[in-house]
């Protein structure tokens, strides 16, 4: 997936120079694997436990179709953010799949619709395996959820705090239609 570069102006994201392109591409095939362990870990997986080398190589072999496959979005060789396609995400919730999990934009590109991208794409991956309903969790991030089409199903807890558990159902692609 090819995205337009977006250009600041006056502070707010701009679709005007197209010169250059932002792609989303599996990230163990990029050279990015280990700097997005260290974003992802600190952000949120060493507070379920993870060690650092268990992130990286969850990461390396989630090279999908099917989940786990993660994804990173990256412009001039350089990594933007990441999302997941993954089988789980909320230990309360295993009776839940899939999962769009571990959406992380680094704060030098906020602001470029980059997440926005990645979800899509993650959204694309999953109706594409025939899923009809795509889940996640997020304790802060709701509304830029709810923008995006996806509702609320109630509250649950990760680590000992409140997050919004939301679904967004799927236009799934059906074989000769």
């Amino acid at each position: 997936m090819r995205l337009p570069r977006h250009r600041r102006r006056q502070g707010r994201a701009s679709l005007l120079d197209r010169s250059a392109v932002v792609s989303i591409r599996i990230l163990a095939e990029t050279p990015h694997l280990d700097a997005v362990a260290a974003w992802l870990h600190a952000q949120w997986w060493a507070a379920d436990g993870w060690t650092l080398a268990a992130t990286r190589d969850f990461l390396a072999a989630a090279r999908g179709p099917r989940a786990p496959a993660c994804f990173l979005a990256e412009e001039g060789g350089m990594p933007l953010g990441t999302a997941t396609l993954d089988t789980d995400d909320l230990p309360a919730r295993m009776d839940l799949a899939p999962w769009l999990a571990s959406v992380l934009v680094a704060p030098a590109a906020r602001g470029r619709g980059i997440a926005t991208a990645l979800v899509a794409h993650v959204e694309a991956a999953a109706a594409a395996l025939g899923h009809a309903r795509l889940y996640l969790h997020t304790p802060d991030a709701g509304r830029f959820y709810a923008a995006r089409g996806w509702h609320g199903l109630g509250e649950e807890a990760w680590q000992g705090r409140p997050t919004l558990l939301m679904a967004k159902d799927l236009p799934v692609s059906r074989p000769g239609g």
